[in-house]
């Protein structure tokens, strides 16, 4: 048996624990990785440049005494001595006391550790991955039990390819859309707001609207298609109306972000679109880094249809809650992902856990130092393991040659 394949199964074998566990915390460690996208990925409406073909942020590791490691990891700047300063509470603490649970369900976090976990929501992930191996549960069982056994995705890689590959013009962005189609995923989501930065505004707008009826003829009617523009529309009602309007006959199935969130302006959306008979959803909130900051926009109307609040930033507590909220209100979630594997494999928990997250964003990235084989990909959705915890593994061979040169130690 390989070294690699030895350490993730005893990572991934549960420990029961005791009422009166000794399961303490001893080392945490960051360290960053690289992930890699499928594809060159060109830009979006507020880009400086491409995305290119690479991604970085922290990998976490939370070892404990008894052996057991949670895998996680971190958001969008990456971990530097302040940050590893500010988890070293966590360093002795039993991981079973840092959430109030509930028929074996996370509500809450412990009020010892409520202000440094609500700072660092995105520790959700490592610690869920401990109580789970430590409960012998897998995470979505922490979180709650939807009934659905395998979780579509879909593909959210569809950048500015016709700008930054001018040669090829709109057939760029087709040939990305019809590329994930042939391989199973149901919905692709394109950029527009061209523009706002890339283009003149009248041919950046232009350009979007022959792009969504482009992709739409190449892809079918039966793929899901959505459009992102990046707030590209930010201060242009009438172009952002004329967008939605020109483009209503290729059946989007939701915009999102087309200006930035305000109460007012999504109300006249609303009604600009219910007057017209536009029934596209209107997706929004990556952005938004508190639940509550959606309430306006699912009540006294609801004026948000896809909610999307970030899937690490929001963490596993904050995403379960915010479904709740939209499921109220008649609404769904679906959390933002971008730039990282272990961010499409929470979204695929969080799925499986909750009846009002339909589905997950996929960046369709993946990362040498990770070892996910029991999430398979298969005609559009992705399985969801009952392993205990996250079922990520790490391969120490890449590990020590790719990560721990620049590797933190809190302990």
């Amino acid at each position: 048996m390989k070294r690699r394949h030895f350490i993730l199964g005893l990572s991934a074998m549960p420990i029961v624990a005791t009422p009166k566990s000794t399961t303490r915390i001893t080392r945490i460690r960051l360290a960053t990785l690289q992930g890699r996208f499928h594809k060159f990925v060109a830009m979006n409406a507020y880009d400086k440049a491409p995305k290119g073909h690479t991604y970085e942020h922290t990998l976490i590791r939370i070892e404990t005494n008894e052996g057991v490691e949670g895998i996680g990891a971190g958001t969008y700047s990456l971990a530097d001595g302040s940050y590893a300063a500010s988890l070293k509470p966590l360093i002795g603490a039993n991981p079973l006391d840092l959430y109030t649970m509930d028929s074996g369900r996370a509500t809450g976090r412990n009020l010892a550790f409520a202000d440094l976990l609500a700072r660092n929501r995105h520790l959700d992930a490592p610690l869920f991955d401990i109580i789970g191996k430590l409960t012998g549960k897998p995470v979505w069982q922490l979180i709650g039990d939807a009934g659905r056994e395998r979780v579509p995705v879909y593909d959210g890689t569809i950048y500015f390819s016709d700008v930054w590959f001018r040669d090829r013009g709109i057939r760029a962005v087709v040939e990305e859309c019809q590329e994930p189609v042939k391989s199973g995923y149901k919905g692709v989501k394109i950029k527009a707001g061209r523009g706002d930065k890339w283009m003149p505004r009248a041919a950046g707008d232009d350009r979007d609207i022959a792009v969504v009826h482009a992709v739409r003829e190449a892809i079918g009617p039966d793929t899901l298609l959505m459009v992102d523009p990046n707030y590209g529309y930010r201060n242009q009602f009438d172009a952002a109306w004329r967008f939605l309007k020109e483009t209503r006959d290729a059946k989007l199935h939701w915009i999102e972000e087309i200006f930035p969130e305000t109460v007012d302006s999504y109300t006249r959306l609303r009604a600009t679109m219910k007057e017209a008979g536009v029934n596209t959803l209107i997706a929004a909130g990556e952005h938004m880094r508190e639940t509550r900051a959606f309430e306006p926009y699912l009540k006294p109307a609801r004026l948000m249809d896809v909610l999307q609040l970030d899937i690490r930033q929001g963490g596993f507590l904050d995403n379960a809650r915010l479904a709740r909220m939209a499921e109220e209100a008649g609404a769904v979630t679906i959390p933002h992902n971008w730039g990282s594997q272990i961010g499409i494999i929470m979204g695929v928990q969080l799925s499986r856990a909750m009846k009002a997250v339909p589905m997950a964003e996929s960046d369709r990235s993946t990362c040498d130092v990770l070892i996910t084989s029991d999430y398979r990909f298969e005609n559009g959705s992705f399985t969801v393991p009952s392993k205990p915890g996250l079922a990520i593994g790490i391969d120490e061979d890449v590990y020590k040659a790719k990560c721990q040169l620049n590797e933190i130690v809190v302990a």
